[in-house]
This record gives C-alpha cells, sequence and structure tokens, in this order.
C-alpha cells in the first residue's frame, strides 16, 4: 500500500515537472518563429532596397546630393557615386546575410547599429523635412519622409529582436556553401550597379519609360497645378521666387525654372516642359512626327566630353533627313552653353529645361532619347551611345 503512495507521488511530481517544460518549449518556438519572421522581413527589405539602388546608381547620388545640399555640404560628385553604390552594397549583402542566417550575431549587431542611426535621422527629416522624400527605395517606391519613419522604427523593432536572440535565425546551408553564395551576391551587385552606369537602369521606375506615349502623358497632366519657382544667382548665392514675386535687378543671373506638380508625392506625372528664351515649347518639340532625337545634358559643364564625336555624327546624319530631327536640351546658363558649343562645334538647337527633370528622363550626362511619332523608342547613356541610326537599324 506504500508503495503505491509513492507510486503515485512520484507520478504526480513528473507530471508537474513537465509542465514546465512544456511551457519552456512553446516559448522556446514562439521566439525561433517571431525572430525568423522579423529576419525574413529585414532580409527582404535590404534586398530590395540594394536592389534599387544598384538599378540606379545616380539616382540614389541625386538623392545624396540633396540631403547634402540641405545640409550645405557639396563634396565631388565621383565621391558621391561611390558612395551611392556602396549603400547599394552594404544593403543587399547585409540582406544576403540575414537571408542565409550567415554570422548570426555579427549580422544581427550590424543590423540593429544600421537601423538605430536610420531612425535616428528619419526623426530629424521628418521634424525638418530637408528633402521631399527619403529615396531609400529609389523610384521603385516612394514614402514620404513619415511614412518613411513609420518603417524604421517597425524595422528597429525586427532588428532588436534578432539582436537579442540571433541563434534562433535558422541556417539555410552549411557555412562551406552560403560563403560561395555571398561572394556571388556581392559581386554580382557591384557588377550589376556599373552596367546600370553603362547602359542605364535595366528596370525603369520612372514615368519616361522607353514605350511611353509623352504627348499623351502630357496632355493627361492638363489642368493641373504646379507650384513654379523661378532661381536666380549672383555671387555664388541663389534666390527662389515665385511668379508672384518681383524679378531681381539686372545683377542676378537667371538659373533654371522649376515646376514641380501640386500631387500626391506617390503620383508619378510626366513634368516635361522645354522653352525657347522663356517660351513654352514643349508640345511643339513633343508633337512632331517622324523621329526626334533628344541630347539630355542636365548640365554641360560635367558633361561627359568623350562622346562629342558620335553626338556630332548623329546630327550630321539627322541633318540630311527631314523626316529627323536633333535638339539639345539643358538646365545650364547661357554661358556654358556657348562654351560647350564652342569647343564641340555644335550648331544644333539648345533648349532649356529644369535640372531634375533631365536627371529624370535620363541617368546620363549627357545621355540621348529617341522619340518616334510621341513616343519613347529607345534611350543611351554617354558610354553607349547607338552605332546605328534608325533607317540602318
Amino acid at each position: 500500500m506504500q508503495t503505491d503512495n509513492d507510486d503515485i507521488q512520484q507520478a504526480s511530481a513528473t507530471a508537474t515537472d513537465t509542465q514546465p517544460d512544456k511551457k519552456q518549449r512553446r516559448q522556446q518556438v514562439f521566439i525561433k518563429v517571431i525572430t525568423n519572421l522579423c529576419r525574413c522581413i529585414l532580409a527582404v527589405t535590404f534586398l530590395f532596397s540594394g536592389f534599387v539602388k544598384a538599378n540606379d546608381p545616380l539616382g540614389t547620388q541625386y538623392k545624396l546630393q540633396d540631403y547634402l545640399t540641405a545640409w550645405g555640404i557639396t563634396p565631388p560628385d565621383f565621391l558621391l557615386l561611390l558612395a551611392a553604390i556602396g549603400i547599394a552594397f552594404f544593403e543587399f549583402a547585409l540582406g544576403t546575410y540575414l537571408a542565409l542566417g550567415r554570422r548570426r550575431r555579427l549580422t544581427s549587431r550590424i543590423t540593429l547599429a544600421f537601423m538605430a542611426v536610420m531612425t535616428l535621422l528619419t526623426i530629424y527629416i521628418a521634424i525638418y523635412n530637408p528633402v521631399s522624400d527619403c529615396g531609400c527605395f529609389g523610384d521603385a517606391i516612394i514614402l514620404t519622409n513619415a511614412q518613411t519613419l513609420e518603417k524604421n522604427i517597425f524595422l528597429l523593432i525586427a532588428a532588436i529582436i534578432i539582436a537579442r536572440h540571433p541563434r534562433c535565425m535558422a541556417r539555410l546551408m552549411p557555412p562551406k556553401i552560403d560563403w560561395i553564395i555571398t561572394t556571388i551576391a556581392m559581386v554580382g551587385i557591384i557588377a550589376y550597379a556599373i552596367y546600370a552606369l553603362y547602359a542605364l537602369p535595366p528596370i525603369d521606375f520612372r514615368p519616361y519609360k522607353v514605350g511611353t506615349d509623352i504627348a499623351e502623358a502630357v496632355n493627361g497632366n492638363a489642368g493641373m497645378e504646379f507650384d513654379v519657382t523661378i532661381v536666380y544667382e549672383k555671387d555664388g548665392k541663389q534666390i527662389e521666387l515665385t511668379l508672384d514675386d518681383d524679378d531681381p535687378d539686372s545683377t542676378w543671373t537667371y538659373v533654371e525654372t522649376r515646376r514641380k506638380p501640386v500631387e500626391n508625392i506617390e503620383q508619378k506625372l510626366i513634368n516635361l516642359y522645354v522653352e525657347d528664351d522663356g517660351d513654352d515649347i514643349t508640345t511643339d518639340i513633343i508633337t512632331d512626327e517622324g523621329d526626334i532625337f533628344l541630347l539630355i545634358a542636365p548640365d554641360l559643364a560635367k558633361a561627359d566630353q568623350g562622346a562629342i564625336s558620335r553626338i556630332n555624327e548623329l546630327y550630321d546624319y539627322t541633318t540630311q533627313h527631314e523626316n529627323i530631327e536633333f535638339y539639345c536640351i539643358t538646365a545650364s546658363p547661357q554661358k556654358d552653353k556657348e562654351q560647350w558649343m564652342d569647343h564641340t562645334g555644335a550648331e544644333y538647337i539648345i533648349y532649356d529645361s529644369e535640372e531634375r527633370m533631365l536627371k529624370t528622363i535620363v541617368r546620363a550626362n549627357p545621355g540621348l532619347v529617341h522619340i518616334h511619332n510621341g513616343i519613347i523608342v529607345n534611350k543611351w547613356s554617354n558610354w553607349n551611345l547607338p552605332e546605328t541610326f534608325p533607317s540602318e537599324e
């Protein structure tokens, strides 16, 4: 009888001991699930963010330039371009490490540190609004500064979770294999960014992509309101005036006219505007039938002069055909236009437009856009100008 009582007490004690074990195991499973979910969200975010930056390194450079200009910093363009490619490389590499579960403890700490810095930065941007959008996903997904802050807070929480439980992140592959994949990924993203510089972004998220009917798109913007700002410069200082402001005295030099659509930031619009001595000639250009070549040069003073010979050959060819027109569009001041014409022997007409819009049309300086019957049929950077002309293709 005593033996039976001992057995009952022992069984009761065993059952009691197993309850915490089951609860603890459930907690461990829950932590692993949440940690790996956070890891997947961070990995996808960094892979996508790094990819779109590598897909358009000049676009990333322009965004960095916007930030630094707002802070009164003007580094050389080549340093900004290297920084743009470096950011794309870092984010894509970090996303790859997270996805594979490689170097889990170190990777999770780097992720947490990076997200902490980015969250602090976006708090500042959301408060002071130095730029209109963060540019974290390029032109693929445009977020307001407030939306960017919300996103980064969410990602920071995810980074805190994986930093607390790095060992819970599952390895997808053995260490002998995952280092090969990470190496291929890192070399590949650098090669992809270099190719995007050479041949323009392979995936064009901007509104001026190949196949766009420019005439229809511009007419679709009819009736929209625009914020118009006129920029003047004197002694290295620039001022921005609205249409309601009086023009400055003759000592100020006209720089550019900026036209920003009064629309939601998420909406991508064709904001094409070309002028000749202050007259809007946009419609005259985009409604021409036949072939039009637009040499887009946002800044002639910094334009690649290695492409001059091929550009002049193309222009000479267009003069021999009545149905082909050739124009240059720039945001450069008159003195830079005159220097360009003197140095290159350019005989083509040069029109004016806004620098930001020209940088949006084609990621090159200069770049070439081929329009046929109002439709963009091709675009080239200064590195890969066409070897054949329309009638020769």
